[in-house]
C-alpha cells in the first residue's frame, strides 16, 4: 500500500526525461500533495480502498543513468479503509505496523525511467522500481501519466502488487478475504527544488 506514493514521483521523473527538461547537478523534485489509494478486491466480489495522503519524498536524476536517486515513502499507519475494525485488522494483523519502524512505511527506490529515453512525453509511460514493504523488497512495474504546470508536475500512476510477495498473511475475516493482487493508484504534485 505504501507503493502508491513512490509511483507518482517516478512518473514525474520519467516525464522530465521524456520532455528533455535538463536537470543540472543538485536539482531535485519533491512531492507536495498526494492521494494514495490501494484497490483491494474481495474474494466474494466487491472491493474496498485503503487511502492516505501521507506521501513524502525527494528524487534527483543523474544524466548518466536512467535510475533516479532518492526515494519516496508512505506512512502506512495513516491508511484508512473507512471502517475502524477493518483498519485495525489491516494495520495490526496484516501490515503489522507495530512490529518495527521497518514495517511502518512503504518505500519506493531505484526508479528506472529508461523506457522514456526515447522521447515519449505524453500518454501512459512504463517504469520499474523497487518497493520495500513489510520488511521485504521486490521489483514492481507500472504505468504513469503526467503533465507540466509551471514549475510543478501533476502525476497519476498505478501498479499492481501481490500481497504474498511481501510475506503479508492472506487478509481474511469471517470467511471473506482480499485477493492476492491489489492495485496501488497515486495522484500527486511534485515541485522542482533549486
Amino acid at each position: 500500500m505504501r507503493t502508491l506514493t513512490i509511483v507518482g514521483s517516478t512518473a514525474l521523473m520519467m516525464w522530465l526525461v521524456a520532455s528533455g527538461i535538463s536537470l543540472a547537478a543538485g536539482h531535485s523534485w519533491t512531492t507536495t500533495t498526494g492521494d494514495v489509494r490501494v484497490a483491494c478486491p474481495l474474494t466474494v466480489g466487491g472491493s474496498f480502498e485503503a487511502r492516505t495522503m501521507a506521501l513524502a519524498g525527494r528524487l534527483s536524476l543523474d544524466p548518466a543513468t536512467t535510475v533516479l536517486a532518492g526515494e519516496l515513502s508512505v506512512d502506512l499507519k495513516t491508511l484508512d479503509t473507512g471502517i475502524s475494525l477493518r483498519n485495525h485488522h489491516m494495520l495490526d494483523n496484516y501490515l503489522e505496523v507495530q512490529k518495527s519502524e521497518d514495517f511502518e512505511t512503504a518505500v519506493l527506490s531505484d526508479i528506472d525511467v529508461g523506457s522514456l529515453t526515447s522521447g515519449i512525453a505524453k500518454g501512459q509511460n512504463r517504469f520499474t522500481a523497487r518497493l520495500h514493504l513489510h520488511g521485504t523488497t521486490q521489483a514492481v512495474a507500472g504505468k504513469a501519466t503526467m503533465s507540466e504546470r509551471g514549475s510543478s508536475v501533476d502525476v497519476e500512476a498505478s501498479f499492481p502488487i501481490r500481497i504474498s510477495d511481501y510475506a503479508i498473511p492472506a487478509p481474511r475475516y469471517l470467511g471473506v478475504g482480499v485477493k492476492n493482487e491489489v492495485v496501488v493508484h497515486v495522484v500527486f504534485v511534485a515541485d522542482k527544488i533549486s
